[in-house]
C-alpha cells in the first residue's frame, strides 16, 4: 500500500470541515484491512518530515488497528507478513519518534507480545530492547527501558512457572539497567527522569510476587537499595526542566515519579520480604532488617525533616512515607529508632495533613460536590491519600504502642486545643481546631474501649470542645464538629441534655447553607436514631428530615447518604404512610436519574476516573434501592399503598433488567422478593416483572441464581394459580432448574445447586396434579447428586435428598415406579434413613412424615419387593424416629420467634457478653519497647502457620460419606464435587422462622394419626401396623395426645373468632 497516498488521508483526518475529514475517515476504515496498510503507516510514523498532527493521527490510528489485530483468532486479524514487517521495525521507529508518539506505539507492544509470546513469535525481542537499553543514544536508552517494561509487565502477575521468561532480565537484564539508571539519576532532564521511572517499574515488576535468589543476594541488594535510597534523597528543584509552578500539577512531573517508585520498592521490599517473611525469605529478612531497614527510615525520617523546613514533597511521597512509618510500628529494631521522633512525626507531619488545608478550601468553595466525594465517600482513593495513610499511622501507633503512645499523644492534641480555646477569637486558627479533632476521631475506638484510661472523659470533651463547634462561624469546623460526634456515636451519654443539645446541632446543620455541611449533619444524623427520647422527639419532623434527606440526594450521589435514608424510613414507618407514595415516587425518579448519568460517564471514556464515577453513581443508586426495599416492608399492613408501589417502582426494577445492569440486580431482586411477599399475590405488574427478569436470566444472570431465588420462589408459591394452567411459566422455571442441575457445571457452587432444589419443592407442593410430566426429570436432575461421594456435605444432601422426598409426596406410587426403573430404591432409602438426624427443621422433619404416610398408605402390594416385609415396619420405624425429635424442633423454632419478636438475636447477646469482659481488650494491649509488636492480621498468619505445621503431610482425610457402601449404583457416578469452596455449614439448617409452605397448614400429629388409623383398618397393613407399634407404644399415645391438643386449641380458636364477630 502506497504511504503516500495513506499520508493524504490522515492529513485530511485532521481537517475542521466535516466534508473533507468524514470522506477521509470513511476511506480509512476501507484500506485498514488491506495486506500492507500498518506497515505503511509506520513509514508515515518514521518520517521526521511529516507535519505533527499527521503523525499524531496516524499513531493514534496504528495503536488501536494494532491492538485490535494482532489477536490471530480477532475478526480483524493481520496477516502474518504484515506482522513479521512490523515486528522487524517498531522498535526501530520508537526509537526516533517525539515522546507524545512514542507512547501510542509503546502500547502496540504490551498488545502484540499478549499473543506473540504464547506461540514464541518474537523470539528476538529482549534481544533487541536490550540492545537499545545499551545504547548511548538517549532515544535508544527510552525505547529500549520502555520495550523492556513492556515485557517485564506481561509476566509480571503469574505463578512462577509462568514468570519464568523474566529470568534472564534479572540474571542478565537488571545489571545493564542498574548501570543506565546510575547516570540518569546525576541528571535532571525529564527525560531522565522518565527513564529512570520506567526501569524502577521494571525493577518493581519482578518483585511484585516473588523475590528471587539473585535479587535476594547482597551483589544485588546493596547497588539497587542504595540507587533507591539516593533518588528518595535527591532533591528535585523548583529549576529542574519542565517543573510546574503550580504544586498541583508537580506530582506529574517523570522525577517525582520516579521517587514515587523508589518509595514503592523499598516499601515493598521491608513489608512483603523483610518485616514478617514467608520462610523462604527468612535470611534476606535477617540482613534485609539488620543493615537496610534502619538507612531507610533515617533517610525517610529526613524527608520528613526537610518537609517541615519548607520543601516540597508530593501527596504519593507523603502517603508512602506514612505507610512506611506504620509498618516500622510493629519491628523493635525500627520502632527504637522512630520512637524518639514520634513527637515531630505526630505535630509536624501528621497535624498538618489531618488539618483543613487551602486546597480543601479551594474545593469546597468551587466544587463541594467533588469536595464530598474526595474527601468524604471515596474509599477507591483511600489507599493513594496521604490524609488515609496519616489516619491509619496515627491510629496503628497508638493502638501497637499504646503504653507508650497514647496517653502522650492525647495531651498532644488537648494541647493544640488549649491554646486554641486560650488564643484571642480573632488570632485563633480554626484549622488547628480541625486538625486536632480530626485526630481525636481517629483515636476514637481506642478512647472508647474498655481499658481506655480516658473513656470517662470523653463527655466532657465531646461538650466543651466539640457541640460548640456545630455553631461555629466556620463552615468545615461545622462539618468537623459533625464528623467528630458520628466517630464517638457509642459515648454514653450520662447527661441527657447533652445529647439532646448534639442532636439539635446536628439537625441544624442538616439544614446548613453549605453544601458539606448538611451532608456531615445527614451522615451524623444516624446514631441519634437509636435514642428514645430523641426518636420519639423526631416524629412530628420526620417527613421534613426525609424531604431534606431527599434534596441532598439531589444535590449529590453518596452511597452512605442513602444510608441514613434507609435507616429514617426503617425506623419511621408509621410516620411515612400518609406520603409514602409520594416518597417512592422521588426515590424512583432519583434512582433513574442516577442510572441515566453513570450511563452517559461510561459512554464518556475508560479512564481511571471515569470508572471511579460510575462506581459512585452505581453505589448511590443501589443505596437508593435498597430505601425502596425499606420503604416497601414499612407499608406490607397497606395492601393499597403497596399495589400504587409496585406500579410506582416496576419502571426501575424493569429499566435494571431489561439493560443488563448487573452491578444492581441483588438489590433489584431482593426488591421484588419484598414486593411480592409483602402482597402474598403476584400482580398484572410484577407478571409483566418477571417477563423481564426471565429475560435478564436469559441474556447474563445465570450466574445469580443465589441472589434471585427467593424471588422466583415467591413466583411459585404466590402465583401457583397462574403456574398451574401456563405450560410456558412452567418451562421456564424448568429451565432456571435444569441449567442449574443438570449442566453439571463447576461454576456452580453447591448453595446456588441447593437453590435450584428449593424450587423443584417449591412446585411440588404449591402445584399439585399440574407438574406430573416434570417428576421424571427432576429425579433423574437430582440421582447423580446422591451418588457415593457427591454432596458431602450434610445441608446440601438433606436439600437434594428433600427433592424425591417431595416427589414421594406429590405423587409415591409412580416416584417408586421410576426409582425401581433406575435400580435406585434400595439405595436411596438407605442414604435417607441414614442421614435422618440431619433433618432438623420443623418443615424437613414434617415432610419426612406426610412423605413417609403417603408411601405407608400405598397398597403394600404396589411397593416394590425391596420395602414390603422388614422395611415396611423399618418405614414405620423411620416415621417414629421422626417424631421423637419432633418436639425439640418445634420449641427451636418458637424459641426463635420469641426472640425474632422481641428484636433480638442470640448473636447480639453473645457480642453483648463479651463486650463486658473487659479483662479481654484487643485494642489495649500491653507490649514492651523491647519486643516486637503485633495485630490481628499477624495473630491471623501465625494461627495459618502453626496448624499447616502441626499438619502430618501424608494424612488424607476420612471419607465422610460411606452411606450406600456395596449398594446398588445411583447415580452416573461422576467426578467428586469440588466442595472446597462450598460455604455450607450444619447451621445452615437450623430452623427459619420466614420459610413458608404448604405443609404449614398440616399438623404432622394429626395427619400421622390418620394414617395409622387408616392403616389399622386395612387388611394388608393392620398386622404390620401392629407389629410396628409393639415397641413404641408410648411414642404413639404421645402422638395422638398431641393431635388431640391440636384440634382442641384449633377449635378455641375457632370460638374465639366467632365471638369477634
Amino acid at each position: 500500500m502506497d504511504a503516500g497516498t495513506l499520508y493524504q488521508l490522515f492529513s485530511a483526518t485532521v481537517v475542521a470541515d466535516d466534508a473533507v475529514r468524514k470522506p477521509a475517515e470513511e476511506q480509512l476504515k476501507k484500506v485498514e484491512i488491506a495486506p500492507g496498510f500498518l506497515p505503511a503507516v509506520l513509514q508515515i510514523l518514521g518520517s521526521s518530515e511529516a507535519n505533527e498532527s499527521v503523525r499524531q493521527a496516524a499513531a493514534v490510528f496504528f495503536k488501536n488497528r494494532c491492538q485490535r489485530g494482532w489477536d490471530p483468532s480477532g475478526k480483524l486479524a493481520l496477516g502474518e507478513e504484515d506482522k513479521v514487517s512490523i515486528r522487524q521495525n517498531i522498535l526501530p521507529a520508537i526509537v526516533h519518534l517525539p515522546h507524545r508518539l512514542r507512547v501510542q506505539l509503546v502500547a502496540c507492544l504490551g498488545s502484540m507480545l499478549q499473543h506473540d509470546n504464547k506461540a514464541n513469535r518474537w523470539p528476538e525481542y529482549l534481544t533487541q530492547a536490550m540492545t537499545l537499553v545499551k545504547s548511548s543514544d538517549e532515544g535508544a536508552v527510552s525505547a529500549g527501558v520502555a520495550a523492556v517494561f513492556e515485557f517485564v509487565k506481561s509476566y509480571q502477575w503469574g505463578d512462577e512457572e509462568k514468570r519464568a521468561p523474566i529470568q534472564p532480565i534479572i540474571q542478565e537484564g537488571l545489571p545493564i539497567l542498574y548501570t543506565v539508571a546510575t547516570h540518569l539519576i546525576t541528571l535532571n532532564t525529564e527525560a531522565a527522569g522518565f527513564n529512570l521511572k520506567t526501569i524502577l517499574r521494571i525493577y518493581m515488576s519482578t518483585i511484585r510476587l516473588n523475590l528471587s535468589p539473585t535479587q535476594q543476594s547482597s551483589a544485588s541488594l546493596v547497588p539497587w537499595g542504595t540507587l533507591f535510597v539516593q533518588l528518595v534523597q535527591k532533591p528535585i528543584t523548583a529549576d529542574f526542566p519542565g517543573m510546574p509552578e503550580d504544586e498541583s500539577e508537580r506530582e506529574r512531573h517523570p522525577w517525582w515519579k520516579a521517587k514515587k517508585w523508589a518509595y514503592h520498592i523499598l516499601n515493598l521490599l521491608f513489608e512483603r520480604y523483610a518485616r514478617k517473611p514467608e520462610k523462604k525469605y527468612q535470611q534476606f529478612s535477617a540482613v534485609f532488617m539488620e543493615h537496610f531497614a534502619p538507612n531507610i527510615l533515617t533517610a525517610y525520617l529526613h524527608q520528613i525533616e526537610l518537609l517541615i523546613g519548607g520543601v516540597w514533597l508530593s501527596p504519593r511521597v507523603k502517603q508512602l512515607i506514612a505507610n512506611f512509618l506504620q509498618s516500622s510500628i510493629k519491628p523493635r529494631s525500627t520502632w527504637a529508632i522512630l520512637k524518639p521522633h514520634l513527637e515531630t512525626i505526630i505535630m509536624h507531619f501528621i497535624f498538618p495533613l489531618l488539618s483543613f488545608s487551602d486546597e480543601d478550601q479551594e474545593l469546597w468553595e468551587d466544587d463541594p460536590v467533588e469536595y464530598l466525594q474526595k474527601k468524604v465517600d471515596n474509599p477507591m482513593d483511600d489507599f493513594r491519600s496521604p490524609v488515609s495513610a496519616a489516619e491509619a499511622l496515627l491510629f496503628e501507633v497508638t493502638k501497637l504502642r499504646n503504653q507508650q503512645t497514647f496517653v502522650p499523644t492525647v495531651t498532644l492534641i488537648n494541647g493544640i486545643i488549649q491554646r486554641y480555646n486560650e488564643s484571642p477569637v480573632e488570632t485563633r486558627n480554626p484549622r488547628h481546631k480541625d486538625g486536632a479533632l480530626h485526630m481525636m476521631a481517629c483515636l476514637a475506638p481506642l478512647a472508647l474501649s474498655p481499658k481506655s484510661p480516658i473513656k470517662d472523659h470523653i463527655e466532657t470533651f465531646l461538650v466543651h470542645n466539640v457541640i460548640p463547634e456545630l455553631k461555629s462561624p466556620y463552615g468545615f469546623l461545622r462539618a468537623r464538629a459533625c464528623n467528630t460526634l458520628l466517630t464517638y456515636e457509642d459515648v454514653d451519654f450520662e447527661n441527657v441534655e447533652h445529647q439532646q443539645l448534639a442532636f439539635r446541632g446536628v439537625l441544624d446543620c442538616l439544614r446548613d447553607s453549605e453544601l458539606p455541611v448538611r451532608v456531615s449533619g445527614a451522615l451524623a444524623l444516624r446514631p441519634y436514631l437509636r435514642v428514645p427520647t430523641i426518636h420519639e422527639a423526631m416524629k412530628p419532623h420526620v417527613q421534613d428530615i426525609i424531604q431534606a434527606m431527599m434534596s441532598l440526594n439531589n444535590e449529590v450521589d453518596m452511597e452512605s447518604l442513602t444510608e441514613v435514608l434507609e435507616s429514617l424510613v426503617g425506623d419511621f414507618s408509621s410516620e411515612l404512610t400518609p406520603f409514602a407514595v409520594q416518597l417512592a415516587s422521588q426515590l424512583s425518579e432519583t434512582f433513574l436519574r442516577m442510572l441515566a448519568e453513570a450511563r452517559e460517564v461510561a459512554d464518556e471514556g475508560d479512564s481511571y476516573d471515569m470508572a471511579e464515577a460510575f462506581d459512585e453513581k452505581t453505589a448511590a443508586a443501589q443505596g437508593v434501592m435498597r430505601t425502596l426495599c425499606t420503604l416497601v416492608l414499612a407499608m406490607e399492613a397497606s395492601q393499597q399503598i403497596l399495589s400504587e408501589l409496585e406500579v410506582i417502582i416496576a419502571p426501575s426494577l424493569s429499566f435494571v433488567l431489561s439493560n443488563h445492569l448487573a452491578d444492581l440486580y441483588q438489590e433489584v431482586f431482593e426488591v421484588i422478593e419484598t414486593l411480592t411477599y409483602c402482597a402474598k399475590k403476584i400482580s398484572p405488574t410484577m407478571w409483566q416483572i418477571w417477563t423481564v427478569l426471565y429475560g435478564a436470566y436469559k441474556a447474563d444472570a445465570s450466574d445469580y441464581l443465589e441472589e434471585m431465588a427467593n424471588t422466583l420462589e415467591n413466583y411459585i408459591a404466590f402465583g401457583s394459580e397462574v403456574f398451574a394452567t401456563s405450560q410456558e411459566l412452567q418451562a421456564q422455571i424448568f429451565e432456571i432448574i435444569h441449567n442449574t442441575l443438570g449442566a453439571n457445571d463447576l461454576n456452580y457452587s453447591n448453595t446456588t445447586r441447593a437453590r435450584a432444589c428449593d424450587l423443584i419443592e417449591l412446585l411440588l407442593l404449591h402445584l399439585p396434579g399440574h407438574v406430573d410430566a416434570m417428576v421424571p426429570q427432576f429425579i433423574d436432575l437430582i440421582l447423580p447428586y446422591l451418588a457415593p461421594n457427591k454432596a458431602k456435605k450434610a445441608p446440601y444432601r438433606v436439600r437434594c435428598l428433600e427433592v424425591i422426598i417431595n416427589a414421594l409426596y406429590y405423587n409415591p406410587g409412580a416416584t417408586l415406579e421410576l426409582l425401581e426403573q433406575r435400580n435406585a430404591t434400595t439405595a436411596f432409602f438407605m442414604k435417607w434413613f441414614t442421614d435422618l438426624p440431619e433433618f432438623r427443621r420443623v418443615h424437613d422433619k414434617k415432610l419426612c412424615v406426610l412423605a413417609l404416610s403417603a408411601v405407608l398408605e400405598l397398597p403394600v402390594q404396589q411397593l416394590p419387593a425391596s420395602l414390603q416385609g422388614q422395611a415396611w415396619t423399618e418405614m414405620l420405624n423411620g416415621v417414629f424416629k421422626v417424631f421423637e425429635t419432633l418436639p425439640v424442633a418445634l420449641k427451636a423454632r418458637e424459641d426463635e420467634k420469641a426472640l425474632y419478636e422481641d428484636g433480638l438475636d442470640s448473636e447480639d447477646e453473645d457480642d453483648e457478653l463479651a463486650s463486658d469482659d473487659e479483662d479481654e481488650d484487643p485494642l489495649f494491649r500491653h507490649t514492651a519497647d523491647d519486643a516486637d509488636a503485633f495485630d490481628e492480621d499477624d495473630e491471623y498468619l501465625d494461627l495459618l502457620d502453626q496448624k499447616n505445621a502441626e499438619k502430618n503431610p501424608d494424612y488424607t482425610p476420612s471419607a465422610t460419606d460411606t452411606h450406600l457402601a456395596g449398594q446398588p449404583y445411583v447415580g452416573d457416578g461422576a467426578d467428586d464435587d469440588d466442595e472446597d469452596e462450598d460455604e455450607w455449614d450444619l447451621d445452615d439448617l437450623d430452623e427459619d422462622i420466614f420459610l413458608e409452605t404448604p405443609l404449614d397448614k398440616i399438623d404432622a400429629y394429626v395427619a400421622f394419626e390418620g394414617t395409622m388409623q387408616r392403616l389399622a383398618n386395612r387388611a394388608d397393613t393392620a398386622a404390620l401396623l401392629q407389629q410396628g407399634v409393639a415397641g413404641a407404644q408410648g411414642l404413639v399415645q404421645d402422638i395422638v395426645t398431641r393431635a388431640a391438643d391440636f384440634r382442641t386449641k384449633e377449635a378455641e380458636k375457632a370460638a374465639a373468632e366467632l365471638q369477634k364477630q
